[in-house]
């Protein structure tokens, strides 16, 4: 428990951050590490960068809502205002961490390398079991019956 209230401390844009540069520095770091090659091809470039801005405009998108209903949007309040199930929470009940997910993969694509499909991997399994069942957990406490119908209409991640 002490771990994973430690590690709640740092908040998710950080620890996008923080892998970001992690598998960046791995990368031009370790350069031989490539998942594939595709330096002759430009299509993985602009994969990955169309994949990159498609995860930063699902997190962008998704505060938005969360700042339209005028609700807490750090993971660690004690409270939340309202349960926001409008927009991309519509589909997925983690827009916010599925988009950041989503930005890592993309400049995985593009440049192909172990390290950063790793960073993404490592940002999924921070989000995946340290955030999202303490915010779970929260919103089960605080909205109840309207958190498990919610909890049951739509999944954690697709």
């Amino acid at each position: 428990m002490y771990m994973k209230t430690t590690l709640l401390k740092i908040l998710p844009p950080i620890w996008f951050i923080s892998f970001l540069i992690l598998g960046l520095v791995a990368h031009f770091g370790f350069p031989a590490t490539r998942v594939f090659d595709f330096s002759d091809s430009i299509w993985f470039a602009i994969v990955g960068g169309i994949v990159f801005l498609a995860g930063f405009a699902l997190t962008l998108n998704a505060s938005r809502w969360f700042a339209q209903e005028k609700t807490e949007i750090l993971p660690t309040s004690p409270t939340n205002r309202v349960l926001v199930t409008q927009g991309p929470y519509r589909r997925t009940r983690n827009p916010m961490y599925l988009g950041m997910v989503v930005s890592l993969l993309g400049i995985a694509i593009w440049l192909g390398t172990l390290p950063m499909f790793l960073a993404a991997l490592a940002d999924f399994l921070v989000l995946n079991f340290v955030f999202i069942p303490f915010e779970e957990e929260k919103m089960a406490r605080q909205f109840g019956a309207s958190f498990e119908a919610y909890k049951q209409k739509v999944r954690r991640w697709l």
